[in-house]
């Protein structure tokens, strides 16, 4: 390196170091941590001294590369983090053979969508909701079959929907907010 290029990246770090060092503090809040980014940051500066040294706002270049230093510790901070947290995931006993494990474990019971439905609603209430659901058909056509008027399908779905939203609560709340 160039002794011009050296002076400069000294004269800059004197000049900066105390504001750069500031804003990592208050944003890391730890003043070694902080020092060390700055630091990397003076670094980079030094890595990339071509860029750095034709920079018209080298202080500003100091400064948007600090806050990207920033961003890339508190992204290395919250995989560390992710990392330690499934690390400290229950582990089964070593004397547990993996089939003991297995056959330790619940059956999950959940029943399908359509279970509930059937369970919920009468056999003309699901098989209208069928005909206007799954068939596509029109409330004439099922007002029709079912020997009822539009009017009376139209209301019988809504009666339906009333009682689905029992079953599926979260189904409602994203209704209402559209």
């Amino acid at each position: 390196m160039m002794p011009d290029k050296n002076e400069l990246v000294e004269r800059l770090y004197r000049l900066h170091f105390k504001k750069l060092f500031i804003y990592a503090n208050a944003v890391l809040r730890d003043p070694e941590q902080a020092k060390d980014v700055v630091q990397d940051t003076f670094h980079e500066a030094l890595r990339r001294i071509d860029v750095f040294a034709k920079h018209e706002n080298p202080g500003g270049w100091l400064m948007n590369t600090l806050k990207n230093k920033l961003k890339e510790n508190e992204r290395t901070r919250r995989r560390d983090l992710l990392r330690l947290l499934s690390l400290d995931a229950d582990f089964p006993d070593e004397s547990n053979l993996p089939e003991e494990l297995v056959a330790a474990q619940p059956e999950p019971q959940e029943e399908s969508v359509i279970e509930k439905v059937e369970r919920v609603l009468t056999p003309e209430e699901y098989q209208l909701l069928k005909r206007l659901v799954f068939d596509r058909a029109s409330h004439l056509e099922v007002a029709q079959e079912f020997g009822i008027s539009v009017y009376a399908s139209q209301k019988r779905l809504e009666r339906i929907r009333e009682k689905l939203y029992t079953v599926f609560p979260e189904r409602k709340k994203r209704r209402k907010k559209k």
